[in-house]
């Protein structure tokens, strides 16, 4: 199984590295616009416009919308699903990859921002990278922003943080998770071990 992990400067790539190497992952890290075939994963931590710029400024963002308009398996995860949106209101108003539809703004509760630790997963319908993980696993997060005005189609999970907000999505082949699954136990091992099964 061979996954592509792209490096945007925003994150450290060791613990998705590490995950996918356990699982038997011939791994690769590829920076700038370098082109890759068969799974492809973006993580990140940081902000949504200086991620998104900076996916623009090395050629990655063309990059990712021509393995997702390929039909290769895409995978989004924490701040690379976000910016899979069609905006983010993080420290202004941004522009994002448009893959999604919806916006990612802050949670609006009375909660400690950031959601940081466990919660629990609500699948919303079947879907391949849910498969053997139960009816309502934990998996952990660490954000202040959420996605918004998701189409219904495209939302496979959500979770509650003061409010319900939608955690994964999925469309052909191009999937997102808000969550950390290489730091949500065996649970989340299962979902990247899934991803590198899925065949969309």
């Amino acid at each position: 199984m061979k996954v592509a992990i792209v490096d945007n400067l925003f994150g450290n790539l060791r613990s998705i590295c590490s995950a996918m190497t356990a699982l038997g992952a011939d791994v690769q890290v590829v920076r700038d616009a370098e082109s890759s075939s068969g799974h492809l994963v973006l993580p990140g931590v940081g902000a949504f416009g200086a991620s998104v710029n900076n996916l623009r400024a090395s050629g990655q963002d063309e990059v990712i919308r021509a393995h997702v308009e390929r039909g290769d398996p895409f995978l989004g995860i924490c701040l690379g699903f976000q910016v899979l949106f069609e905006r983010g209101s993080e420290l202004g108003q941004h522009t994002g990859l448009g893959i999604f539809e919806g916006s990612v703004d802050r949670f609006q509760t009375d909660l400690h921002i950031p959601h940081v630790g466990w919660n629990v997963l609500n699948p919303t319908r079947e879907h391949p990278l849910f498969d053997g993980v139960g009816a309502a696993p934990h998996v952990y997060f660490v954000h202040s922003y959420h996605a918004n005005g998701v189409a219904a189609d495209d939302a496979i999970a959500t979770s509650d943080y003061g409010e319900e907000f939608v955690c994964a999505v999925a469309r052909d082949s191009a999937a997102g998770f808000q969550f950390h699954p290489e730091k949500s136990g065996a649970t989340g091992l299962r979902m990247l071990k899934n991803f590198l099964e899925w065949r969309p």
